[in-house]
């Protein structure tokens, strides 16, 4: 973020930071894999962060999913492939959080955050790893809403620090969460 530059604009290797405020930045790992790094200062209670991403590359519209977890089993920011996942004594369920979008088109589909992980500033976190993983493999630079949100997605879009990039509320969603059990 900066006045030297325009919303989605991508810079490519060093940056003079004088008044920039920068959200994220990519890199790799040597085993190959993307690391998302997330500035802090931006998710305020957010805890560090890696992933797994999910391709879903057979659906009428290909879309990506990033799951987001807050263990110290891997470095934060790495993103893994479900088979990297697969190999850790981590459970699916432990995840604090989930974004899926359309990558081609760079339209965000869904955003959940577990309950108890909410109100720390995750779903803006996911956005911004969503929106570096879109920039790292050289998608649409400018992810965006397209008018389907659930109350929570609302509240999100009214905090945001990018509001055109949300569209204006078209569907109220229900909600994400999972039916509790007894």
């Amino acid at each position: 973020m900066s006045d030297a530059h325009q919303d989605a604009d991508v810079i490519d290797g060093p940056m003079a930071s004088n008044d920039a405020h920068e959200l994220w930045r990519t890199d790799v790992d040597p085993d190959g894999r993307s690391v998302l790094s997330l500035n802090p200062n931006a998710l305020r209670n957010a805890p560090p962060l890696w992933f797994v991403v999910v391709p879903d590359l057979d659906a009428t519209r290909p879309a990506m999913m990033l799951a987001g977890f807050a263990t110290d089993h891997v470095a934060p920011g790495t993103v893994l492939t479900n088979p990297e996942f697969f190999s850790l004594p981590v459970q699916s369920t432990d995840q604090v959080g989930a974004i899926r979008w359309w990558h081609l088109e760079g339209v965000v589909d869904q955003v959940f955050v577990a309950e108890q992980w909410r109100r720390r500033f995750l779903g803006t976190a996911l956005i911004y790893a969503a929106n570096a993983y879109q920039v790292h493999n050289g998608w649409p630079s400018k992810l965006t809403s397209d008018g389907r949100r659930t109350e929570l997605g609302e509240q999100l879009a009214a905090a945001t620090l990018f509001p055109d990039r949300f569209a204006p509320l078209k569907t109220l969603s229900p909600p994400m969460d999972p039916p509790k059990g007894n």
